[in-house]
């Protein structure tokens, strides 16, 4: 068991706090992902939800940190079923892992997942937890490096687990039946689909629905002025308007 110091120990109880404290799952993962970095560095990462029927697991709806909407994209849709790490996120226990655990560097090396989709983004380890809480699968985390920072340590793994001993408890709580992939993405799918959206201005587009400024989806989504800018000059070309009040009449079928 690595020994961690008062000050890791004080920043952990901070995070384990927001997470019993936080009801608004983008805000709860996004404010996860910004404190665990100071704990375990990354150069890049994401946060899941899943939802399992039997032994058919989907993860879906992540938060990310400096990761495009076409890297995301890529991943779901493609790489995901070459993904190394899916087999342990998908059991029916809460797991703590990095990559080279799961699979030696030789192997790791020659993957198509490995070439196709991590080396693009200079990251070259993988680690992260599953949120699995008596069976039920509700999400997980991914945190990734590149060689210049190296692998995932004993004293990073420590960290994950027990942060992770909290999401599970705390997901069961909001969830305790699971989380369903087609109540959460029905009405986001249709939307998505139609305007063409991503999944990150699908998020922006609800936040600004409900009437928040620019400076406020920022601090919310923990992205630059300038990103959330950019995000919601797509959405205007999108959906064919050019301010905020034609853009709810859209949103609200009206």
């Amino acid at each position: 068991m690595a020994e961690l110091s008062h000050d890791e120990w004080c920043q952990i109880n901070h995070m384990i706090a927001n997470i019993y404290s936080c009801n608004n799952l983008v805000a709860l993962r996004g404010d996860f992902l910004e404190r665990i970095r100071k704990l375990v560095p990354y150069q890049k990462a994401f946060f899941d939800l899943g939802d399992s029927k039997g032994d058919n697991h989907i993860f879906f709806d992540p938060i990310a940190v400096d990761m495009s909407d076409a890297n995301l994209d890529s991943y779901y849709h493609h790489f995901e079923s070459l993904d190394y790490a899916v087999w342990a996120l998908s059991q029916d226990a809460p797991i703590v892992y990095r990559d080279t655990d799961l699979l030696p560097d030789e192997l790791r090396e020659k993957s198509l997942f490995c070439n196709e989709w991590l080396k693009p983004m200079d990251v070259f380890y993988c680690g992260g937890s599953s949120i699995v809480e008596s069976g039920t699968l509700f999400g997980s985390v991914t945190l990734m490096r590149n060689k210049k920072t190296g692998d995932f340590t004993d004293h990073d793994l420590e960290v994950c687990n027990i942060l992770n001993d909290h999401l599970c408890r705390r997901f069961r709580q909001i969830f305790p039946n699971g989380i369903s992939y087609k109540a959460s993405t029905s009405p986001q799918s249709d939307m998505m689909t139609k305007y063409r959206l991503t999944q990150r201005e699908y998020e922006i587009l609800q936040l600004l629905n409900i009437g928040m400024h620019n400076s406020e989806i920022s601090e919310k989504l923990f992205i630059s002025d300038n990103t959330t800018k950019k995000h919601v000059a797509h959405i205007f070309e999108k959906l064919n308007v050019s301010n905020r009040s034609q853009l709810v009449r859209v949103v609200c079928g009206k």
